[in-house]
C-alpha cells in the first residue's frame, strides 16, 4: 500500500514542479489495482523572515510525525526536489524546503559570495526550522539536503566546518536527527573528517556506487567520509548500485530524462528514510541496495 501510494502520487511531484514536467518522460501507472484513494499533500510557496519557501503539509499528522528543513544542492532550487518531498508529506511529514540566496532560480538574481552564502544557508535553514514551529509545533525536527545541502543539514547538526561564524549555536538545539542525501567529502579548506566527526546528531547518509561528481566526491566513496567520521548512534549509511548524484534525476535534475533503472532503488532508499525519520526499524533491502547502521 505504501509503495503504491507513492508511486501515485509521483504525479503529483512531477506536475508541481514547473519547467519540468515538459521535459520529462511520462511515466506508466503502476500496474495492478490501484489502492483506495488517500487525501494528498498540499504544497504552497510561502516565506520566513524573507525567505522562501516550498511547504508541503500532509493531509494528517500522525504520532510519528516529524518536522523537516530541507537544504537543496548547488545550482538547483527547491521544486527540484518535489518527487522527494510529496513521499514525506504523503507519509504525514510537514517539509519546508528552502530555495536559498544563491540559488540561480533565486528571486534576488545575484549570488552571494562563497563564505557569504555558507553563512546565508545556514540562517535560511533556521527560518524554515522557524516556520515549522509554528507550523506544526510539536514534532521533533529534521535537517535534511542533497550535495551542498545535505553539508548544511549536517552544520547544522554538529559538522563544523573551517569558516568561522555560523551565525548560531551549532548544533541547533532543535535538529534531532539529519537526512543526508549525497553529501560532499572531505574539501580543502573548507571540511575535514575532523569537522564531520563533530556531527552530534544521528544521521542517514544516502549515496550511490555512481554517485561521482567533480569536486565534491571524484570518487563515490567520498560521500561515506562523513559517515566514517561521526561517531553519534545510530548513524546509517545506505549504498544503492548503480546510483548517481541524482538518483536518475529524481531530485536536483528533474528537468533531464528519467533514468528507469534507479526507480526501485529510489523507492527503497525513501523507505529507509522514513524508517529512519520515524525511528523505526530499517526496511528489507532489496538487490542492488545495502545498509550499513552503526
Amino acid at each position: 500500500m505504501r509503495l503504491a501510494r507513492r508511486r501515485l502520487l509521483a504525479g503529483l511531484a512531477a506536475a508541481l514542479a514547473a519547467g519540468s514536467a515538459a521535459a520529462r518522460p511520462r511515466r506508466l501507472p503502476p500496474a495492478g489495482p490501484m489502492p483506495r484513494p488517500l487525501p494528498d499533500p498540499t504544497v504552497a510557496e510561502v516565506t520566513e523572515a524573507g525567505v522562501p519557501l516550498r511547504l508541503w503539509l500532509p493531509a494528517s499528522l500522525h504520532e510519528r510525525s516529524r518536522a523537516v528543513a530541507f537544504s537543496h544542492g548547488a545550482n538547483a532550487n527547491a521544486r527540484k526536489y518535489d518527487e522527494l518531498s510529496v513521499r514525506l508529506a504523503a507519509e504525514g511529514h510537514a517539509v519546508a524546503a528552502v530555495l536559498h540566496r544563491d540559488s540561480p532560480d533565486h528571486p534576488s538574481g545575484t549570488a552571494p559570495a562563497r563564505e557569504e552564502g555558507w553563512r546565508l544557508r545556514l540562517a535560511e535553514m533556521r527560518a524554515a526550522l522557524a516556520h515549522l514551529e509554528r507550523r506544526v509545533p510539536g514534532r521533533p525536527m529534521v535537517a535534511a539536503g542533497h550535495s551542498y545541502g545535505a553539508l548544511v543539514a549536517q552544520a547544522l547538526g554538529g559538522a563544523r566546518t573551517e569558516w568561522a561564524d555560523d551565525g548560531g549555536p551549532v548544533p541547533d538545539p532543535r535538529v534531532a536527527r539529519i537526512l543526508a542525501f549525497s553529501p560532499p567529502g572531505p574539501l580543502p579548506g573548507f571540511v575535514t573528517a575532523g569537522g564531520f566527526a563533530r556531527i552530534a546528531r544521528p544521521m542517514l547518509v544516502v549515496t550511490g556506487t555512481a554517485d561521482v561528481l567533480p569536486v565534491i566526491a571524484p570518487t563515490w566513496e567520498a560521500h561515506r567520509a562523513s559517515f566514517e567520521a561521526a561517531t553519534v548512534s545510530p548513524r546509517w549509511l545506505w549504498v544503492g548500485d548503480g546510483v548517481d548524484h541524482y538518483f536518475g534525476n529524481r531530485i536536483g535534475r528533474p528537468e533531464r530524462a528519467d533514468d528507469a533503472d534507479q526507480a526501485a532503488l529510489f523507492e527503497a532508499a525513501v523507505e529507509t528514510a522514513l524508517a529512519f525519520l520515524e525511528e523505526r526499524a530499517p526496511p528489507p533491502q532489496p538487490s542492488g541496495a545495502t545498509l550499513t547502521m552503526a
